[in-house]
């Protein structure tokens, strides 16, 4: 996948199917809404997904916050769905000024050559967000691209698929919820680093992440989840939080036994995803005590796995 990041002045010599979007968690309308880029599409089309660049730990409110997704993980997300091009725009006081009718002529018709625009029905864009899906239609005409108005997904209890509904449900920690609405396992991707080595003495060896401050992660606690490592799925046991029973304090982490693997894997980077919630992170009296709840940990995931062997490979 080609990628886009941080240029004002876009240029391409082929024409484009465009999805306009933040994409924040790329949960199942959103991949509904990329799908039709590829319908219909011609052999010179790219198809390149267009979003706003924003300062870190941003949203389009300008307020600071956390995302679904990083950006990395995004990036990853989007070259498995076989986008051709990615562009993460500059959102600068410029681009926050323009025109609605400046941006569609100016970025996506002179720019990308667009041929087909695909967005949902709340999408906004330009000054003070006045450009809609409606401008988008009007303005088709006049500058021959045609335009796909993508309607909601839709959960199994009828609510519409949107990231502010992920969020709440992550926040309660339904992750098997949290995953039916993004259509994937909610994850945590990142490289191993050195933890305190306890896991080691009490016979539970662990790999150990930090987040990027701007990952938005479930209540701390223990989940079921399953580690993609080296090209290999393995069924794991997670701890999502402060260590409070060791001394010491630690950054907020994501801990992580993997039954019956015991390999040096510092500086790879792993996947780990977070299945079912099992319980809520706590401080225990003792280390013993601690162990003895790990030991528990591990059965109850296992357990898990048994009932939902489908769960084990995804």
């Amino acid at each position: 996948m080609e990628l886009i990041t941080g240029q004002t002045e876009l240029f391409t010599d082929c024409r484009t199917a465009v999805a306009l979007g933040k994409f924040d968690g790329i949960h199942r309308g959103h991949q509904k809404l990329i799908r039709e880029l590829f319908r219909d599409k011609e052999e010179d089309e790219k198809a390149v997904v267009f979003t706003f660049q924003r300062p870190p730990g941003t949203f389009l409110s300008g307020k600071p916050g956390q995302v679904l997704l990083t950006k990395e993980e995004k990036r990853r997300h989007m070259a498995e769905l076989g986008v051709d091009t990615m562009i993460e725009y500059p959102f600068t006081e410029a681009v926050c000024h323009m025109e609605p009718e400046a941006f569609v002529e100016e970025i996506l018709v002179r720019g990308l050559h667009v041929k087909k625009i695909a967005a949902g029905p709340d999408f906004g864009f330009g000054y003070r967000r006045r450009g809609n899906a409606e401008l988008l239609e009007k303005l088709a005409p006049r500058y021959g691209y045609e335009v796909k108005i993508i309607e909601k997904e839709r959960a199994a209890d009828g609510r519409e698929i949107s990231s502010t509904l992920i969020r709440e449900e992550l926040a309660a920690g339904n992750m098997e919820l949290v995953n039916a609405l993004l259509g994937y396992p909610f994850s945590v991707w990142g490289k191993v680093v050195h933890g305190n080595h306890l896991g080691r003495t009490f016979g539970m060896p662990t790999i150990n992440q930090i987040p990027e401050k701007e990952k938005l992660l479930p209540p701390n606690g223990v989940y079921a989840s399953v580690v993609k490592l080296g090209g290999q799925s393995y069924q794991a046991v997670t701890n999502v939080g402060y260590k409070p029973t060791i001394a010491g304090e630690y950054p907020r982490g994501v801990e992580t036994y993997i039954f019956g693997f015991d390999k040096d894997v510092y500086g790879r980077t792993a996947q780990v995803q977070l299945l079912h919630y099992q319980r809520q992170e706590r401080k225990f009296p003792s280390a013993e005590e601690l162990k003895a709840q790990l030991a528990r940990d591990g059965e109850e995931s296992r357990m898990y796995f048994r009932a939902h062997p489908e769960l084990a490979d995804m």
